[in-house]
C-alpha cells in the first residue's frame, strides 16, 4: 500500500499543479504549440467540443495528435487570453473554470466563451485533458451573419 503524501508533499504539488495551468494558459494564449504539448504525457487523452462547426469535436490521443489538434484550432480562432475564475485541485485531478475571449480568424468577430476543464496528472505531465465550451458562445463566434 502506498504512502501518503505528506502535507509539505502535498502542498507542494498543488503549487506546482497550480503554476502549471497558470502557465498553460499563458501559452494557449501565445499560440505556443510546443509549449503547450512539453507539458503533455506522451499518452495523452484529450477531447474536446471545440467549435462544433469544425471537425474539432473529438478525442485525440497521443502528443502530436494533440499538438495537430492545437494547429488546427489555430487555423480557425486566436486565442486573446484567459481569466481563470475557479481552480479545484484534488491530488493529481483539476478542473477549472475561465473565461476565454476567441477571435474567429474568417469573421472577426470575437466573444468571450467560458470554459471548464477536467485535467488529470500523472508523474507530473498531463495525462488527461477535457475541454467543455459555452457551445452558445461558440455559436456566436462561428455565425456567419452580422
Amino acid at each position: 500500500m502506498a504512502e501518503a503524501p505528506s502535507v509539505i508533499e502535498a502542498q507542494d504539488q498543488r503549487q506546482s499543479i497550480e503554476a502549471c495551468i497558470r502557465r498553460l494558459i499563458e501559452l494557449r494564449a501565445a499560440g505556443d504549440v510546443d509549449g503547450l504539448v512539453a507539458y503533455a504525457a506522451p499518452d495523452i487523452v484529450f477531447k474536446t467540443g471545440i467549435g462544433r462547426a469544425h471537425p474539432f469535436h473529438a478525442e485525440y490521443k497521443g502528443i502530436e495528435a494533440c499538438a495537430n489538434l492545437v494547429r488546427d484550432v489555430n487555423v480557425y480562432y486566436e486565442n486573446l487570453g484567459s481569466r481563470l475564475n475557479k481552480l479545484l485541485i484534488d491530488g493529481d485531478q483539476v478542473a477549472l473554470h475561465r473565461t476565454t475571449r476567441i477571435r474567429n480568424r474568417g469573421t472577426g468577430r470575437a466573444v468571450e466563451v467560458d470554459m471548464w476543464n477536467f485535467v488529470r496528472f500523472r508523474d507530473g505531465l498531463i495525462a488527461e485533458f477535457a475541454e467543455y465550451p459555452d457551445t452558445e458562445a461558440f455559436a456566436r463566434l462561428d455565425a456567419t451573419d452580422g
